[in-house]
C-alpha cells in the first residue's frame, strides 16, 4: 500500500511540476506580448500627447479671442463708442468741425 502511494504522490508531484512549468511559460509569453505591444504603443501616445497639447494651446486662443469678441459686442451698444468708431475709421465730423490732418 506503502508502494502505491508513493508511486501515487511522485505522479502527483511530477504532474504538478508539470502543470506549474507549463503555467509560467504561459504568463511569460503573455507578458512579453503585452511588453512589446506597450512598447509599440508609446510613440503613438507622444503624437497624441503633442497634438492635444496643441489642441490646447487652440483652445486658449480660440477662448481670449471669444472674450475679446464678446467684450467688443458690449462696448457696440455703448452710443460714445459707436461715436468714437465711427470717427475713426469713417472719418466723419460734427457740424462745425474742422478736419485736421497730421502728417507722419
Amino acid at each position: 500500500m506503502q508502494a502505491q502511494a508513493a508511486a501515487t504522490s511522485k505522479t502527483n508531484i511530477k504532474g504538478s511540476k508539470r502543470r506549474l512549468r507549463f503555467w509560467l511559460i504561459f504568463v511569460l509569453c503573455f507578458l512579453s506580448w503585452a511588453g512589446v505591444t506597450i512598447w509599440g504603443q508609446f510613440p503613438k501616445l507622444h503624437e497624441k500627447r503633442i497634438a492635444v497639447t496643441e489642441l490646447q494651446q487652440q483652445l486658449a486662443e480660440a477662448t481670449k479671442v471669444n472674450e475679446q469678441t464678446k467684450k467688443e459686442l458690449a462696448r457696440l451698444h455703448d452710443d460714445e463708442y459707436l461715436e468714437q468708431i465711427i470717427r475713426r475709421d469713417f472719418h466723419y465730423m460734427k457740424n462745425g468741425e474742422t478736419p485736421l490732418s497730421v502728417s507722419k
